[in-house]
């Protein structure tokens, strides 16, 4: 990845109390809504479980797709454990999704892991005017309205308006059943990480389920620039005894795009 340096550097969701919190609706002269992520934007991070170094993470946006006539910022995550951990807990998996670029809500997901040698694969689309998440068999299951899955949420939680004291319950993830995720920015925060020194928001996040990198019950939470671009620089879960974080190495920023397709 290209390195670059950061200026003094996961919705469609209720807010609790009165007021209901929705991204910014403006257009940026492309028919896309404005957004604070480019395609070709990409994070990488180094992970660790405890005090070991466990692996890497990348995250990024591969490109502006198209889906069913649609602009999709397409998402890749990606997620590989190192040779040292391997040998007690072997991980390398690879997550997508399309996002859709008006709407702000996912269009599809994909999913393939293999984790001590065993593969699986994970796959649907979404029909958000029907509410339902279909998978390549033709099997049906329920969505959230404006369902968006657990790797666009990353991208979603970024067009919140964050500021400290803010509090979101998030009502709108792609499997029902997960509602609600609550955060609530504690503070700001200056945090070093190899990436350099930033400035920060520090968001906490409640889970209902064990889905994705965050778990029920733990200390949840993702350190964001305290820009307009909430760069996610610092991400944690904390269970018990048990414990991942991941710490931002390398940043591109990717390139605005001057038209859909």
């Amino acid at each position: 990845m290209k390195r670059s340096t950061l200026p003094c550097l996961a919705l469609l969701a209720l807010a609790v109390g009165p007021l209901t919190v929705r991204p910014a609706a403006a257009q940026n002269g492309t028919g896309l809504r404005s957004a604070p992520f480019f395609p070709g934007e990409s994070m990488e991070y180094a992970v660790g479980y405890g005090l070991l170094p466990a692996g890497t993470l990348e995250i990024g946006i591969d490109e502006l797709d198209t889906l069913d006539g649609r602009p999709a910022y397409h998402i890749v995550f990606k997620a590989e454990s190192n040779r040292a951990i391997s040998y007690i807990y072997d991980i390398n998996s690879v997550e997508e999704s399309w996002f859709d670029a008006r709407e702000f809500y996912s269009l599809r997901y994909r999913r393939e892991s293999t984790e001590n040698d065993k593969t699986r694969k994970k796959e649907y689309v979404f029909d958000q005017q029907r509410q339902v998440r279909i998978e390549p068999d033709g099997d049906e299951s329920p969505a959230s309205p404006r369902a968006v899955d657990q790797v666009a949420m990353f991208y979603y939680v970024r067009l919140l308006p964050l500021e400290p004291g803010s509090k979101f319950v998030l009502r709108n993830q792609a499997d029902p059943d997960d509602n609600p995720i609550t955060i609530n920015v504690l503070k700001r925060e200056r945090v070093k990480v190899p990436a350099g020194t930033f400035e920060t928001y520090v968001l906490d996040l409640d889970v209902k389920t064990d889905g994705g990198l965050f778990k029920k019950g733990g200390e949840n939470r993702i350190w964001v620039t305290a820009d307009a671009r909430h760069v996610p620089v610092k991400i944690s879960s904390k269970v018990g005894l048990g414990s991942f974080q991941a710490e931002l190495v390398d940043y591109a920023r990717g390139v605005p795009v001057t038209s859909a397709r």
